[in-house]
């Protein structure tokens, strides 16, 4: 573990990223993502791939992406640093899960744990992330 890893306080991960038929599939942490590069949605793709990377890596990192396409069939896109803190519209927008059931959810102290710094309520995304991993229900197969 290097110097930096120590310091960040965490271990180093790895990241796999590889083409695949429809797109590049992108591996860290046991997620796996296939980002689609379709006509009209490339640009889309890279910069939600450069995201997720940069959400790996970026653990106290400002970290900027910005896309151009050389053909110029799309419009630049550009992105704000990954938020390590999110509010539950956040959470909602990012992850689907509505902010009413994370109010729900806080009330009979359910769900992921949550920070509240004054009055704002905050979730860290790898305790979003943590609860997610730990409720994924494994498909049979069988009805």
């Amino acid at each position: 573990m290097s110097e930096a890893d120590t310091y960040l306080g965490h271990k180093p991960e790895v990241i796999t990223i590889e083409p695949v038929q429809n797109g590049v599939l992108f591996d860290a942490c046991g997620r796996r993502m296939v980002y689609e590069l379709r006509p009209g949605n490339r640009t889309q793709a890279v910069r939600d791939l450069l995201t997720a990377v940069a959400g790996e890596l970026g653990a106290g990192l400002d970290v900027r992406i910005e896309i151009r396409d050389p053909r110029g069939e799309e419009q630049p896109l550009h992105a704000t640093p990954v938020k390590w803190s999110l509010t539950p519209e956040d959470v909602e927008a990012e992850y689907s899960i509505s902010a009413r059931t994370l109010e729900v959810w806080r009330a009979s102290a359910k769900g992921p744990p949550y920070i509240k710094p004054g009055k704002r309520v905050l979730y860290l995304r790898d305790d979003i992330e943590a609860f997610l991993r730990a409720n994924a229900i494994k498909t049979t197969g069988k009805s």
